[in-house]
């Protein structure tokens, strides 16, 4: 890809990942860079999704843009975590085709994965069961622009892949204990029994899982690199 010739859109831009992602993006030479603020296009509504693309009259279309928690979160607000997510993606990257944008990147989760999933994961592992209970509308939501990518491709020719990181962690995390991931909730919890005095910490689940990480650093050169093919 010829970065410094490209208009290139990247939603969540501003968030965790998206930070990391803009400065390999622009390491790779990108210099007409998009990042749409919530504040100005809610990418939830159809029109503020029309309007962004309007605005940005992109080459590229990274969607990083993401209604996400932890456990706590997604235990309170399964439906808006569904609706929202879905929404935005399948409405963005409809509206990007109708437009001809030549790359769409859209950004999976983890939590596609069924719940009882092999470990280690493989990518065919991913349509083997209904994932997590806790993660699974946010999960699913995502696990759509996968389909719609590959229906999209197989169609119209539309030029669309899908990433699937695992549980990022590295500067600029997240530690608000209501939406936080495990990580940066860990040594948070960490850092307050050591304050506190108290000794010990409570940590959800029972001790089996064995989740795999990503530096958010790594995870955004993975992207910029498979967005250049």
């Amino acid at each position: 890809m010829n970065w410094p010739e490209k208009r290139i859109c990247v939603t969540g831009g501003a968030g965790f990942l998206g930070t990391h992602l803009i400065e390999d993006l622009r390491a790779r030479g990108a210099t007409n860079i998009f990042i749409p603020k919530i504040e100005e296009y809610d990418l939830v509504d159809p029109a503020a999704i029309k309007q962004m693309l309007a605005d940005s009259n992109p080459d590229v279309i990274i969607h990083l843009a993401a209604h996400v928690g932890g456990i706590g979160a997604n235990r309170e607000h399964p439906a808006e975590f569904f609706y929202d997510n879905l929404m935005m993606g399948v409405q963005l990257m409809h509206q990007a085709y109708l437009r001809g944008v030549e790359k769409f990147v859209a950004i999976g989760t983890v939590c596609a994965y069924p719940k009882f999933t092999p470990v280690p994961f493989k990518e065919d592992d991913l349509w083997i069961g209904y994932p997590e209970e806790t993660n699974a509308p946010y999960g699913l939501a995502k696990k759509m622009l996968l389909v719609q990518s590959q229906a999209y491709r197989e169609q119209y020719g539309f030029n669309s892949i899908f990433l699937l990181p695992v549980n990022l962690y590295g500067p600029g995390d997240n530690f608000d204990p209501r939406s936080s991931h495990v990580i940066p909730a860990l040594i948070r919890k960490c850092i307050e029994a050591q304050e506190s005095g108290t000794g010990q910490i409570v940590v959800w689940g029972d001790g089996t899982p064995t989740p795999e990480f990503s530096f958010a650093k790594d995870a955004a050169r993975g992207i910029g690199l498979a967005t250049g093919k």
